[in-house]
């Protein structure tokens, strides 16, 4: 899941949480509907009910959101990809794959449903709306239906990672056989689309609607930064994908003992080591690591009394990699929990780690030598089954 992420519940061993910018979302909506809409919708309407009114719509948007992307998730677990969380943000919703599918059929598939289950919201709605309903009641389910309409037609946007781009890239993929040029063209046209959004948000913002304008050239750059980061995974992927982290990693000489006191540690491995992070091992085997951000946490007075082990993550709370496992792999866990570096453990022994560094200096001698995916390397071997991050 995102960082800054409070976890709700789970459903079919997926977690489900909230980015902390998706309360600002809640926040505006329940603003807007209790202070714009519903007093215009419902003369004379009390300003408690407006709000309570307001604050139940947006809850029933968080669901609406929740519903579509629990539709890509199970789609995605009944095609053979694992789905370890939910994460509802700013822009929407996200469903965190362990993978990525192996056919464009699959592909189509998870992409597809989303859209349509929130149609299919839409349409239970209008269904309800159609009976005899007490006027506040009726213009929530008539709000559940414009914005269920709209999530689904929005997702439908041939602009990647969107739904509907990645619909378009199943297409492309199933034409030409390549998912890499699928995702270059569908990431592409993403870009263009982002763009096209940051545009328009420009016209409003000159046309006076400020607030509307400013909000869709926020939606812009993030499709923008998305599509513009897909593009840079195919590219590490074409360059990295048959690279293993034996290959690339840092064999660390000089990992911290667990009884070094904290004074010893910032001065022997992290000034003199410029580092940030030290490995705390005993007997050859991993049991913690203390980042700069630990350190931070200790009183100056304290540093001389305090040991390695009172401060650092013990092990049992790290993500490790094994040293068989794909580069690919080893950058796509820096970046999903934001780390800047991965202990490489081989049973049970610890051999250093793998940086960001490490990742991008294989990946410019490899493009600086013009050395693709599968040459120069051999087979990777799948990552140990990561233990749960420090949160």
């Amino acid at each position: 899941m995102f960082r800054n992420t409070l976890p709700l519940f789970r459903v079919r061993d997926i977690q489900v949480g909230v980015h902390v910018s998706w309360l600002v979302v809640f926040a505006l909506v329940t603003w807007s509907l209790a202070m714009g809409f519903l007093p215009e919708a419902i003369p004379g309407i009390a300003a408690g009910d407006a709000w309570l009114i307001g604050a139940i719509s947006a809850l029933l948007l968080f669901a609406s959101v929740l519903l579509h992307e629990l539709a890509h998730s199970f789609v995605a677990i009944s095609r053979g990809l694992p789905v370890h969380s939910i994460t509802l943000f700013l822009f929407g919703g996200v469903s965190n794959l362990s993978g990525e599918s192996k056919e464009p059929r699959t592909e189509f598939l998870i992409a597809v449903v989303g859209p349509l289950t929130s149609f299919a919201i839409a349409g239970a709605a209008f269904l309800i709306a159609l009976l005899p309903l007490d006027a506040r009641l009726g213009v929530v389910i008539n709000y559940l239906i414009i914005v269920n309409v709209l999530l689904g037609a929005f997702n439908l946007i041939p602009g990647f990672p969107l739904d509907g781009g990645r619909v378009f890239r199943a297409i492309v993929w199933k034409a030409t056989g390549s998912v890499h040029s699928a995702t270059r063209i569908a990431a592409s046209l993403g870009q263009l689309v982002g763009y096209a959004f940051v545009g328009w948000g420009v016209l409003r913002v000159i046309d006076g609607d400020l607030l509307g304008g400013l909000w869709t050239s926020a939606i812009g750059l993030f499709l923008q930064s998305a599509a513009a980061s897909s593009v840079q995974h195919l590219a590490l992927e074409h360059r990295l994908g048959a690279v293993s982290v034996r290959d690339a990693f840092t064999p660390d000489a000089s990992a911290a003992s667990p009884g070094l006191i904290v004074s010893e540690l910032i001065e022997e491995h992290i000034l003199r080591g410029k580092r940030r992070a030290v490995l705390v091992v005993e007997a050859g085997r991993l049991v913690g690591i203390v980042t700069v951000g630990d350190l931070h946490r200790v009183a100056r007075e304290g540093r001389r009394s305090t040991t390695a082990a009172e401060v650092m993550t013990p092990a049992d709370r790290l993500i490790t990699i094994a040293p068989g496992a794909s580069l690919q792999q080893a950058a796509d866990l820096l970046a999903r929990h934001d780390f800047d570096q991965l202990p490489v453990v081989e049973d049970g022994r610890v051999l250093g780690s793998i940086t960001r560094a490490d990742i991008m200096r294989e990946f410019q001698i490899r493009e600086a030598l013009d050395i693709r995916h599968g040459e120069g390397a051999p087979p990777a071997t799948m990552a140990a089954e990561p233990q749960p991050a420090k949160g």
